[in-house]
């Protein structure tokens, strides 16, 4: 499998398009569109990483194929997509998101008590 490949297959497994790929890497989508298309076969570590960190597909993987294709860390389709959401928002919504996500937490550990 080509790195083009696995890099299709990220986006389609995330239901993502090249442009909100791009954006939440911060690089071109023209980037993308080459390495999608076999244009370009090799990446950067660490742009590895990031992919890795956005989206849970093991660096290792997305740079040769090989290994495990989700990191130790996977992120699930869910969490991707609300990283995603928060790197789009206003500070004033991420601080709406924070109060009500610490809201939870309280409830939990009042839960555990």
């Amino acid at each position: 499998m080509s790195l083009g490949q696995r890099i299709r297959t990220i986006l389609k497994e995330q239901r993502i398009k090249q442009v909100e790929f791009a954006r939440a890497l911060g690089i071109s989508a023209n980037y993308v569109n080459l390495i999608a298309n076999d244009k370009k076969g090799t990446i950067s570590d660490t742009l590895a990483k990031l992919i890795e960190e956005s989206y849970g597909y093991s660096a290792q993987w997305v740079l040769d194929g090989s290994g495990e294709k989700l990191s130790a860390n996977e992120l699930t389709a869910e969490k991707a997509e609300l990283i995603r959401k928060i790197r789009k928002m206003s500070s004033s919504e991420v601080r709406a998101v924070l109060a009500f996500v610490n809201t939870l937490e309280s409830m939990n550990q009042e839960k555990e008590e």
